[in-house]
């Protein structure tokens, strides 16, 4: 059957520069490059304004009800539906004005756009990146709502789909497509010894894990004089006080001069080029953290534990260190240990990069999914 699909409205969750939002950008990027006319929506104002690929698109800013933590609570919940309500009817006329032939939402946590595809009969594709374990009701929720207003619905790893699976979602809909990348060839690092410096790259927010990070640079620090953690990343406004606590949980330890935050970057790779460890330890499972290809990519050996995307990046905990969250004194004691042996390190970052580029290329990630689109 001929492919009748050629304008594409594109719904997203945030207008940032983290994980989901480059994922974004790079499918935009196909969609433009296949011909498609993309439409994009977008929550509000944020730095996707000036990427020169988004520029690109038919981009609207409308509230479109995202779903977020802050918002499980009566009012919120009324706040959410008036926004949904109002987003949907909106994108209803949009489609029909602008003769939308398909819906993608990059996110589970936004359903006005599906709400209305349904509405004109517009097919709805759904692509996944979070992993909402810690609220089964909210879950469930979605499940139900994938399963009767999505046509096909995209997972970025293996863990995310086992995860709606399992909450109910019809298998017979969904695809596992890992994000992909293209990847230069790694150069080799001579870093300076004399003080060894761990990175965490991510959004500040509880589930990453920073709390845990600081308890075992607690540990770290009392071991080893030469050890620095840099953390990068901001928070939401409503995560403020989370921040404020963090700040405050290292100053009692006595620990300012070891560990700083140094907020959002756009140099990541050029950080974790300098970089002697990239370390992430998030306490429930992280859909598929995009910054591990870019650790690998620079050259840095990975340390995170079996949570997540993070460990199926790794080759199932083949390519790099992994630790364990509630062990917290063995933890300690086993990068103390890696530290030692520059071998093995050395060996880690090139598996690592082997692996990533035959597991999760471009080129594979490409052709997915444009045949999700035009099945």
């Amino acid at each position: 059957m001929k492919n009748t699909i050629k304008k594409i409205l594109i719904a997203h969750s945030s207008n940032d520069n983290y994980g989901a939002s480059k994922v974004l950008i790079s499918t935009i990027d196909i969609f433009i490059k296949n011909g498609y006319d993309i439409y994009l929506l977008l929550p509000n104002e944020g730095p996707l304004n000036n990427n020169e690929i988004i520029k690109k698109t038919n981009l609207k800013i409308i509230n479109l009800g995202v779903f977020r933590k802050k918002y499980f609570n009566i009012f919120g919940l009324i706040n959410r539906l008036y926004f949904i309500i109002k987003s949907s009817l909106y994108i209803k006329r949009f489609l029909k004005k602008n003769q939308i032939d398909l819906v993608y939402t990059n996110t589970s946590t936004v359903i006005s756009p599906s709400i209305a595809a349904k509405f004109v009969g517009k097919p709805s594709i759904h692509h996944i990146h979070e992993i909402p374990n810690s609220n089964y009701i909210y879950a469930k929720f979605i499940t139900t709502f994938l399963n009767n207003f999505s046509r096909n619905i995209i997972c970025v790893s293996k863990s995310v789909t086992d995860f709606w699976i399992k909450t109910g979602l019809k298998e017979f809909k969904v695809n596992t497509i890992n994000n992909g990348f293209n990847y230069k060839k790694i150069k080799q690092k001579n870093l300076d010894q004399k003080k060894i410096i761990f990175t965490s790259v991510s959004r500040i927010i509880p589930y990453k894990g920073h709390e845990l990070l600081i308890r075992l640079f607690d540990v770290l620090c009392k071991k080893n004089n030469k050890i620095h953690l840099q953390i990068v990343g901001d928070t939401l406004t409503h995560y403020e006080k989370y921040l404020c606590q963090l700040k405050l949980n290292i100053k009692d330890r006595g620990l300012d001069d070891r560990i700083t935050f140094i907020g959002f970057r756009e140099d990541i790779t050029t950080i974790l080029t300098k970089s002697n460890f990239f370390i992430h330890t998030p306490i429930s499972p992280d859909p598929f953290p995009t910054v591990i290809f870019e650790a690998i990519q620079s050259g840095t050996p990975v340390i995170t534990n079996n949570l997540g995307g993070a460990y199926e990046i790794l080759n199932n905990g083949k390519n790099g260190l992994i630790i364990e969250n509630n062990l917290i004194q063995n933890s300690a004691e086993t990068i103390l240990d890696y530290i030692n042996k520059q071998r093995l390190q050395e060996e880690n970052v090139k598996l690592a990069f082997d692996y990533i580029c035959k597991k999760f290329s471009f080129l594979e990630f490409r052709k997915k999914i444009l045949n999700t689109i035009v099945e």
